[in-house]
């Protein structure tokens, strides 16, 4: 299989389809070196977003609810990232059907705002758009079926450690001044 834009290294957990795409997790190197974030998890239309998701975007962690959204779809347990404010970092490849070629993107956060990027080199912006839909359709199909988890990342900006996690279906984010998790 071709990959278009990026270096496939390894392809695990389990596959999912919507929209005309078959979605897998994927460790992959976009070719590039500027990866802006677009399709925004909180740019989905109001009207999609389930009353389980509703506050994670309004105060902005919706990473947590991404993260305990994967395993359920995917089969996938990311660890925290190590990039420099971003929690969440899991590499996917979009197949559309009948095709042999697929389009790798990567679903990350900025401080707890989860968004796609893609290679600077794809520019079918109306191709990137549908697997985007197709993606949050997917975690947006059973948005209550969510996997406990908790992690955190250092917020460099305000000297504090951003927690994020699910626990009992319930996604959660609050700040600390020490690394541990207080609330475990």
């Amino acid at each position: 299989m071709n990959i278009r834009h990026a270096q496939l290294q390894n392809v695990y957990g389990r596959a999912a389809m919507h929209g005309g795409f078959t979605i897998v997790p994927a460790d992959v190197q976009l070719t590039g070196t500027m990866f802006d974030p677009s399709f925004y998890l909180r740019e989905v239309s109001s009207n999609r977003i389930p009353p389980v998701l509703r506050v994670p975007i309004e105060q902005l962690f919706d990473v947590a609810w991404v993260r305990a959204r994967l395993p359920a779809v995917f089969g996938v347990t990311p660890e925290p990232s190590e990039t420099e404010k971003t929690f969440l970092q899991q590499a996917f490849v979009a197949v559309p059907e009948g095709s042999d070629e697929g389009i790798a993107f990567e679903c990350s956060d900025y401080y707890g705002k989860t968004s796609l990027m893609f290679s600077e080199a794809e520019t079918d912006e109306p191709l990137k758009s549908r697997i985007a839909d197709a993606f949050w359709s997917l975690l947006l199909s059973e948005p209550d079926a969510l996997a406990d988890f908790t992690g955190h990342s250092y917020h460099i900006g305000a000297g504090v450690w951003l927690h994020y996690g699910c626990a009992n279906g319930e996604p959660f984010c609050y700040e600390s001044d020490d690394e541990k998790d207080q609330n475990t």
